[in-house]
């Protein structure tokens, strides 16, 4: 990790780190968990091993993992929508959560169920069509095609929606999509990326949504 050669680094900041990801609390609390330390202390290491959990991403997130001697569908694409404290802003409007808020792209192996890819973020009013025509599409191999919900509908070739397959495909794509919502919600148990509004700036955002 690399954190590890950062001078007076510890293994109770890889906690405090994990904490702050999953309570998210006042700067108060936060202090008082790691002990009654000073605020700006637990910012710091917070902040750092946030960060170097994040850099992870390349080594745990891995797109060629979809890969399992087979054809056709192999993953799962969603978009995920996260609440932000950005003021009001229509393009960063939620209507999920009625607030400003970011979306992530989230892709699924469909045979192991890993987190295989990660794209964003990007402001909550954004298509996911559109999102995924920003990578995605480009990534996928030639005659591969993701399964998604409506909201990806417009590329037929390369996107599978609920209207597309015969009756049995559909069957397990609903399987499949049921699945990859069970992860989106399961993102939000982390109170950081869901139950409280996130009061930092995106790119910091993107760090503690990839860690």
């Amino acid at each position: 990790m690399a954190a590890e050669g950062i001078n007076g680094a510890q293994p109770k900041h890889l906690m405090w780190a994990l904490y702050f990801l999953k309570v998210y609390g006042k700067e108060e609390d936060n202090a008082n968990y790691a002990g009654g330390i000073d605020e700006q202390t637990f910012r710091k290491w917070t902040h750092i091993f946030v960060e170097a959990i994040s850099f992870l991403e390349s080594s745990v997130i891995l797109w060629d993992a979809r890969i399992i001697g087979e054809s056709g569908s192999l993953v799962t694409i969603d978009g995920t929508d996260m609440p932000v404290a950005l003021g009001f802003n229509k393009a960063f409007f939620g209507a999920k959560f009625n607030h400003s808020g970011l979306k992530y792209e989230v892709g699924i192996c469909i045979a192991t169920g890993y987190i295989v890819w990660i794209n964003g973020p990007f402001r909550c009013g954004e298509n996911d069509i559109n999102i995924s025509r920003t990578a995605l599409i480009g990534a996928l191999d030639r005659d591969e095609a993701a399964v998604a919900d409506e909201g990806y509908r417009g590329e037929p070739h390369h996107i599978r929606t609920p209207q597309t397959g015969s009756q049995n495909e559909k069957a397990m794509q609903d399987v499949a999509r049921a699945r990859h919502e069970t992860v989106n919600s399961r993102l939000k148990d982390f109170d950081i990326l869901g139950a409280q509004y996130f009061r930092h700036d995106s790119i910091f955002h993107s760090s503690c949504f990839r860690a």
